[in-house]
């Protein structure tokens, strides 16, 4: 079904977490069977969208998939990226493209968000926030309420939500009323990768350190490549994950093989 995959990050002003995505998607290469992948960048860094798909029509591609390694679906899923596709698509209208959902609430991010809050938490009288950035879209804040939603169902600890940029409350706001609560708050930041807005979490957490803990934040985890690759079947396929069935393992992998042997 499709010759070429194109794997879009956010892009980070710290090579520390270009560099964290490019091993992540590097893995996930390697259980994708498609002839052509390459990664691009939606900002901050290179190469650009078009940069890439200019690159792999030049080497013959023209049935693209299109993964945006986003946590939600917000200005940048919805506007941004199918924007630069349009583009590149007027200039050359021979080619295709299909785009997968983003992580979203899949099962295996809650999974990953307890595994993070598991390795930290070990008190009584505790409460989880989890910390997000943030978005003018109602997908993001609604997402992270969800998952937070599952995770003290799961966990069966009170779970909390904030925000660094847009949403409520603000990260400053939950920092402030939890510790009349609590004895002690985990703060998960859910992040993909280092950077800025994780340093500006873990700053304020040290300054309250007597109150706060800091759990890993998501870190492109395992459990994020077979969300990864959960999405993109569900794009090859045009179904959900939960009616199909496991495409053949690979020998000596978690995971199964992805290709285009079912379209």
């Amino acid at each position: 079904m499709f010759d070429a995959v194109v794997y879009i990050g956010h892009g980070s002003r710290r090579e520390e977490g270009n560099t964290q995505f490019k091993r992540f998607i590097a893995s996930v290469m390697e259980e994708v069977d498609v002839p052509n992948q390459e990664i691009a960048f939606l900002e901050l860094t290179n190469p650009t969208i078009a940069e890439t798909l200019e690159k792999l029509i030049t080497q013959g591609a023209k049935r693209f998939l299109i993964v945006p390694v986003l946590l939600f679906s917000a200005l940048h899923h919805k506007l941004d990226i199918p924007e630069e596709i349009a583009a590149v698509q007027k200039e050359y209208p021979f080619i295709s493209f299909k785009m997968t959902a983003p992580f979203g609430t899949y099962p295996y991010m809650v999974d990953l968000a307890v595994k993070r809050i598991q390795a930290e938490n070990h008190e009584p009288d505790t409460a989880i926030l989890l910390v997000g950035r943030g978005s003018s879209h109602i997908e993001p804040i609604q997402g992270l309420q969800q998952i937070g939603r599952k995770i003290e169902q799961r966990l069966d600890i009170p779970v909390y939500t904030a925000f660094l940029k847009l949403g409520k409350p603000s990260m400053e706001e939950a920092l402030a009323f939890l510790p009349y609560r609590y004895k002690k708050v985990y703060v998960m930041p859910y992040l993909l990768f280092t950077g800025l807005l994780l340093e500006k979490i873990e700053q304020m957490v040290f300054s309250s350190k007597d109150t706060f803990a800091i759990c890993q934040n998501l870190e492109f985890d395992p459990l994020m490549k077979k969300t990864l690759i959960k999405r993109m079947e569900e794009a090859r396929d045009g179904e959900d994950v939960s009616g199909h069935k496991e495409p053949e393992q690979r020998k000596g992998s978690d995971y199964p093989r992805w290709g285009n042997s079912s379209a």
